[in-house]
């Protein structure tokens, strides 16, 4: 009996550990220490910005290029919303999966789109946020 309960815990964590690589950000550049994301002609500097628990992080317009963005983490989220709103400070939180993980699962990737509201939007290449140590 307790054999079969031990395998059913290992299930379980098989699963979860699985569900995180899934939906696991691909870094794709240096990550960058820093509060500040800057987005020029639909590229976010650094495209992996990586910043500590309760740190603020801002999406920035710079310099103005004559666009809006939004920002939109699809599947999991660092901050409390889907949805930050660029120039407004976003506390990093983390989700249940990075918290319990240790940082294994800590990579977001989100979806900046340029001009949103427009018929001609455009959708940038997908940057990611890495919650973790090493922060500002």
């Amino acid at each position: 009996m307790r054999a079969l309960k031990g395998w059913s815990y290992l299930t379980v964590a098989a699963s979860l550990m699985t569900a995180g690589c899934q939906s696991a950000y691909v870094v794709k550049g240096p990550e960058v220490a820093t509060n500040t994301v800057k987005i020029s002609n639909c590229k976010a500097d650094p495209d992996t910005v990586r910043i500590a628990k309760g740190a603020t992080l801002t999406w920035t317009i710079d310099p103005p290029d004559g666009h809006s963005y939004s920002i939109h983490f699809p599947k999991r989220k660092p901050i409390s919303s889907a949805n930050a709103p660029t120039g407004q400070g976003q506390t990093v939180t983390g989700d249940d999966l990075c918290n319990w993980s240790i940082g294994i699962f800590c990579k977001y990737g989100y979806d900046l789109t340029q001009d949103p509201n427009l018929p001609g939007q455009t959708t940038c290449p997908d940057p990611g946020v890495h919650v973790g140590s090493g922060g500002p």
